[in-house]
């Protein structure tokens, strides 16, 4: 096909001729050579091509591609907040090791209970893979990562150990919960007492936290039908425990459980009585007269006695939810034409109001701050799951439950301090977690210029009044 006499005319690199290809016109280079007496035509290949009237040179290498907008908020608080723990990872860990266990649990804290196969990708595109660079997080690479970690796991028992004593001198609470965890494969999945009834097997986690500051301290996994008592010792005697308080569920533990913890130098329990039980009414536990010293979260009232066997009970009520359930009990009875004043006078004494029994003399703040602050440790713990796929061949390998939990650790730990930091600022005054961390997801960062530094993008000023309060 002859090329029309415009488009050759239109300006271009000498020595090249133009050949049609679809619906433009590709531009080749040539040079002669010599052969037999003769100049031969060479063609170099393309160069360029013409398009709308115009010569666009063809770039001669592929131009590496890389990501210039990153997300910034999220990693950015976390990590503002959690780095100290790269200095307790060193300790234990090379500079690589120590990196990665950080970097995936920042990660995990920043986005949620994100997999192993999400990894890589929320590293590229955060801000995450300009803090610490260099970090393999592929599939693959992770995989065999929590292998080495797990196996090795005098280093994970060295980093506990580390944090334990370093936690000296302040009142640690241990309590443990119950995870989903089925697996053919794994020492650790079995049916506990309660798996049993929901038809799941679990893994057992032990975990020590500090409940001035709200924030766990060390954890170990345990098989999930092991006696508590087993465990316990365990933990106490791996970690080196010398002091510490058992919390409890209603209805557990046992009076041979309790009693053995008498024995237990050092350590102690609380125990949540039922609100029917004798010892609520002969000391009178039922009518706490004291507002909660110290309390920062609301009106508490409390009430403190020391037993004839020498014991303490501890009482509390919450007076807005007193409140609640005395209207939900009278408006369920209504509803079922079943109010009986006699009735409600007895049980009214009960809303709102739970009751400890414990073999020690404390505070009542750090009764009542070891109780209710156990919930959020366990949600935290119980929301990052495994990391390891489902799909993927020997999940629930035994090295990696040991490494998975260690980074659930890490990262309970990074998201524990950034709900304090929230609750402290008085951002949940009108936020919600989920809303403020959406937020922090629209500040990103932007490569932009020649000399490839990084700038923050413009945000919406409410946005922007979130994160200087944040200091990120």
């Amino acid at each position: 096909m002859s090329v029309p006499k415009d488009i050759l005319a239109i300006p271009r690199p000498k020595n090249t001729r133009v050949k049609p290809s679809g619906n433009h016109y590709i531009v080749i280079k040539r040079t002669c050579k010599r052969i037999n007496g003769r100049n031969v035509p060479v063609e170099l290949g393309i160069i360029g091509e013409i398009r709308d009237g115009r010569y666009i040179e063809r770039l001669k290498e592929p131009v590496k591609r890389e990501i210039d907008i990153k997300d910034y908020g999220e990693v950015a608080l976390c990590d503002k907040l959690g780095k100290d723990l790269m200095t307790d990872l060193l300790k234990v860990w090379t500079p690589k090791e120590a990196t990665c266990l950080y970097t995936i649990a920042l990660l995990r804290a920043a986005y949620g209970n994100i997999k192993n196969r999400d990894l890589e990708l929320q590293y590229q595109t955060s801000f995450a893979s300009e803090l610490y660079k260099g970090v393999a997080l592929s599939e693959f690479t992770v995989s065999k990562f929590l292998d080495s970690i797990g196996k090795s796991y005098t280093l994970i028992r060295k980093f506990m150990q580390n944090r334990i004593e370093s936690a000296k001198g302040k009142k640690i609470v241990i309590d443990g919960m119950l995870k989903d965890y089925n697996s053919k494969q794994s020492i650790f999945s079995e049916f506990s007492r309660k798996g049993a009834k929901k038809g799941s097997k679990d893994l057992s986690l032990l975990y020590a936290f500090d409940p001035e500051v709200m924030e766990p301290i060390a954890t170990k996994p345990y098989v999930g039908n092991m006696l508590d008592m087993t465990s316990i010792d365990d933990f106490v005697e791996d970690y080196k425990i010398t002091s510490g308080i058992m919390v409890f569920d209603k209805g557990f533990p046992s009076k041979a459980f309790l009693d053995k913890i008498e024995k237990e130098k050092g350590l102690s329990y609380i125990a949540p009585l039922k609100t029917n039980s004798k010892l609520v009414k002969r000391y009178k536990m039922d009518e706490p007269d004291t507002p909660l010293e110290g309390y920062e979260d609301g009106i508490i009232l409390c009430k403190k006695v020391r037993m004839a066997n020498g014991k303490y009970l501890y009482s509390f009520r919450n007076p807005r939810m007193a409140m609640e359930q005395e209207v939900g009990y009278i408006a369920k009875a209504k509803k079922n034409d079943k109010f009986d004043i006699t009735k409600y006078n007895d049980k009214k004494s009960e809303f709102g109001l739970v009751v400890f029994e414990s073999k020690t003399d404390m505070e009542p703040l750090l009764v009542y701050r070891a109780y209710a602050q156990r919930w959020d440790i366990e949600v935290f713990f119980d929301f990052y799951k495994n990391i390891i796929d489902r799909n993927c061949e020997n999940l629930h390998n035994d090295y990696r439950v040991y490494a998975t939990e260690l980074i659930n650790f890490l990262t309970a730990l990074i998201a524990s301090r950034v709900k304090r930091q929230f609750s402290k600022l008085g951002l949940y005054k009108h936020h919600s977690h989920k809303e403020l961390m959406r937020y922090l997801s629209k500040d990103k960062m932007v490569r932009m210029g020649e000399d490839g530094k990084w700038k923050t993008c413009k945000k919406l000023a409410y946005i922007d009044g979130i994160v200087s309060m944040l200091g990120i």
